[in-house]
């Protein structure tokens, strides 16, 4: 009989990978103009540190998007209407969007919004998000 050492013992007690689907329900939605985007980020609302990205054809009420093999752990979600179809958020000559938008929690309703209050915990098998779009 074969004897397994520590370490052996230890990679055959790893759990494989984990991964999740993550489903976003934007809700609100006024029109079916172009589409929606989404960006799953893990640091900061910054679009490179959005390792996750969904796009769903927008349309009246609710659209739902399912982005699979998502790591568990935490993240925030940033969701906008293209009404115009540009693929970027608009702003106004103030700074502020011009586009219907829409963050995990609903912050950034009253100013900026926080990355830390937006923050949600993604787990396995499935998490769902709602998010109202304004």
């Amino acid at each position: 009989m074969r004897r397994i050492g520590l370490f052996g013992c230890l990679l055959l007690a790893t759990p494989p990978a984990q991964a999740a689907t993550l489903v976003i329900r934007a809700e609100g939605v006024q029109s079916a103009q172009n589409m929606l985007y989404a960006g799953i980020c893990d640091t900061s609302f910054e679009e490179a540190t959005c390792p996750y990205r969904g796009r769903e054809p927008a349309r009246p009420g609710r659209v739902e998007f399912r982005v699979r093999n998502v790591k568990p752990g935490a993240y925030a979600i940033a969701v906008f209407h293209d009404v115009n179809c540009n693929r970027r958020l608009d702003r106004n000559f103030i700074g502020l969007p011009s586009e219907p938008y829409g963050f995990s929690n609903d912050v950034g309703r009253r100013g900026p919004p926080s990355f830390g209050a937006a923050r949600i915990v993604v787990r396995e098998p499935t998490t769902t998000v709602v998010i109202p779009i304004r």
